[in-house]
């Protein structure tokens, strides 16, 4: 049974039409044993929310006081403070966008200051990641000469730091380092240049409160503003400076899905988005006291798995399988396998905690602003790192000793298993693909159509991962290099999307050349700051292109928009002038329904006359594949027009 949504333009599905079009058998065979169980999970919950609030559906109602909520309809076209419908789903946009800038700062925050915990000694530790710090030392004007690494690596934290809260005039240092001067010049001119997360999720707020600005368009600008934040002080700046403390990834082979469980074997699962507590208990993991415990427990060994952007870190860098995402999590408890999930920071839902009661999961929270009701909470401090060590200890102890108390009356594991090429940095794809002027080549020659980034959450508004999973296919089977980060990596990585044989999938002359550099058709870049290395490979193609990148045949896709960190992401690449494909219209009435200026404005001439970028939407994957398609496909022309070739 669908729900049917007319004024979005869209259905979303039932039970029934998940299970018929999700692409991994492993989660069909898990909602089944789950439903035979009778545990409730985010599809029951989505069910008995139908239908959803019409006006939360499109934006169009404002609580950001108390003189409300207020909705627009005919009726009522303004709320009681005067507000129209512009100036309330412009404000809803810039609030949920600085939401998800403060979850990702909150993330930087603490791989920042654990960088200064290395340099001052307070964390003992080896920084694995010498050449990004001398890189960064050398973008960001930092004196080497006679010092030692860890000193070096305390100023450009010290930096990061101050990108991410200064609140006096000045821009990032970040963004002064890593930006194009052709986008710098241009963000000037505009006047969205940010000075810090902070500051912009400080002035977002306010403008939105209360009596604070009535224009819409200028909420607009400071989305811009804020996102360059986001991407510069959040995503740049916490995908280099973990690779600082922990190196580089490198292209390595892996095993993924559901499968990598083991019914006789301690089965621990990573969770959330932060990797430094559990770096570290993944050394006490390892250690002979650990292992042995085990072994008297009964088992035949330790499994290792990981849900989300902390399972995408470890598979990039250790090739750790990943099982999941944010909407898979409770599926894999429903195993009945998994003894204990150690989680961090974001993405871990209420609703994990009620299906791991029905197991006996033993849930570890490790992020002191992350608590769960009947979780074991062994919170990490990066300014007051001294029991580290001994926390880290704790947690692998009691992750292990819940093997004892599993119960195995009711435990079901899909032996589905998908083969996986990983570990795709920056670096890993030039060396792979031959630098910056061979890809160019290929673009050139039509080998690669265009180069797209599929990203983003889950959301149950559409059969679980078929968005993601559909539009990637569609992709491959016209030429079109892909990489991907987050929830939807996991989707594709398990649909075996990322493995060597999905060259198969591709043209002949695209197969051939995945074929000969030993690279999948869709390369998984990491967790949702790593998209920052896909931006530094746009950067780098347009460069050696000799062409502007909003004339790049490049594209960001969120198929299935859920976080609110998604719309930072997609807000990023626009202001880089790369349009994006999203699969429903995030909270912004559609033009063709209701008219509104601030759709006109993202979807037609406005945003585009300022950044050279657009946002498409389309619910269908097929359609929004074809959409995909004429973009790239629009841009090879005009290049070639211009003699590009």
């Amino acid at each position: 049974m669908s729900y049917i949504y007319p004024y979005l333009k869209a259905n979303f599905p039932g039970k029934d039409e998940v299970l018929e079009l999700t692409p991994n058998p492993a989660s069909g065979e898990l909602i089944k044993k789950l439903e035979k169980d009778v545990v409730e999970t985010f599809l029951d919950r989505f069910a008995a929310q139908q239908p959803q609030c019409r006006f939360g559906l499109q934006g169009t109602c404002c609580r950001m006081c108390q003189w409300g909520p207020c909705t627009i309809t005919e009726k009522s076209p303004r709320g009681v403070c005067g507000k129209d419908l512009n100036l309330i789903v412009m404000g809803n946009l810039l609030r949920a966008l600085v939401a998800g800038l403060s979850a990702h700062a909150r993330h930087a925050h603490e791989i920042y200051l654990t960088i200064l915990a290395v340099s001052n000694g307070s964390i003992d530790m080896n920084l694995k990641g010498k050449g990004r710090i001398f890189e960064m030392a050398d973008r960001l004007g930092i004196s080497v000469e006679n010092r030692a690494i860890n000193s070096i690596a305390g100023e450009i934290a010290e930096i990061l730091i101050e990108d991410l809260g200064r609140m006096t005039a000045g821009n990032l240092r970040i963004l002064e380092a890593y930006a194009g001067q052709e986008h710098q010049e241009l963000w000037e001119k505009l006047e969205i240049l940010p000075r810090s997360s902070a500051y912009e999720i400080m002035e977002a707020l306010h403008m939105t409160t209360l009596g604070a600005c009535s224009d819409w368009m200028a909420l607009v600008m400071q989305e811009l503003r804020s996102a360059l934040a986001y991407c510069y002080s959040t995503l740049f700046g916490t995908s280099l400076a973990t690779e600082i403390l922990y190196g580089t990834p490198q292209p390595r082979d892996s095993i993924v899905n559901y499968g990598i469980l083991k019914e006789d074997h301690v089965n621990i699962l990573l969770h959330g988005h932060s990797p430094v507590m559990v770096e570290k208990i993944l050394e006490k993991i390892h250690t002979p006291e650990i292992q042995t415990l085990a072994t008297q427990l009964g088992a035949k060994g330790i499994v290792l798995g990981g849900m989300c952007c902390t399972g995408d870190e470890l598979l990039a860098r250790y090739g750790i399988p990943t099982v999941t995402n944010i909407l898979g999590q409770e599926l894999a408890l429903g195993t009945g396998a998994v003894d204990s999930v150690i989680v961090d920071m974001q993405c871990v839902i209420p609703g994990m905690k009620i299906v791991a009661d029905c197991f006996g999961t033993e849930i570890i929270t490790t992020c002191k602003s992350n608590r769960i009701p009947g979780a074991v909470h062994v919170p990490f401090d990066p300014e007051d790192p001294g029991s580290l060590d001994d926390d880290a200890l704790f947690v692998a102890r009691k992750a292990v000793e819940a093997f004892g108390r599993r119960e195995r009356r009711n435990i079901h594991i899909p032996e589905h298993r998908s083969e996986a090429r990983v570990g795709w940095s920056y670096e890993a794809i030039m060396e792979t693909f031959g630098g910056a002027k061979y890809i160019v080549e290929l673009l050139k020659t039509g080998t690669f159509k265009g180069i797209c980034t599929i990203v983003g959450c889950n959301t149950p508004k559409v059969a679980y991962e078929s968005n993601h999973v559909t539009i990637a296919r569609e992709l491959i089977a016209a030429g079109v290099l892909l990489t991907t980060t987050g929830c939807c990596s996991h989707a594709l990585l398990n649909a075996g999307l990322c493995a060597l044989k999905a060259a198969e999938l591709a043209p002949p002359d695209t197969r051939s050349i995945f074929e000969e550099l030993g690279a999948p058709p869709t390369l998984a870049v990491g967790g949702c700051v790593d998209n920052a290395r896909t931006l530094r490979l746009f950067m780098a193609l347009a460069e050696a292109a000799e062409v502007p990148m909003r004339d790049m045949p490049f594209m960001f896709i969120g198929p299935e928009p859920g976080n609110e960190k998604t719309i930072g992401q997609g807000v990023s690449f626009l202001v880089h002038g790369i349009s994006t494909t999203i699969g429903f219209p995030g909270n912004i009435p559609q033009a063709s329904v209701k008219p509104n200026d601030v759709a006109d404005f993202f979807g037609k001439d406005g945003l585009f006359e300022k950044v050279g970028a657009k946002v498409y939407t389309e619910a269908n994957p097929k359609l929004a594949a074809q959409i995909v398609n004429d973009h790239l496909n629009m841009k090879r022309i005009k290049l070639q027009e211009q003699g590009w070739s």
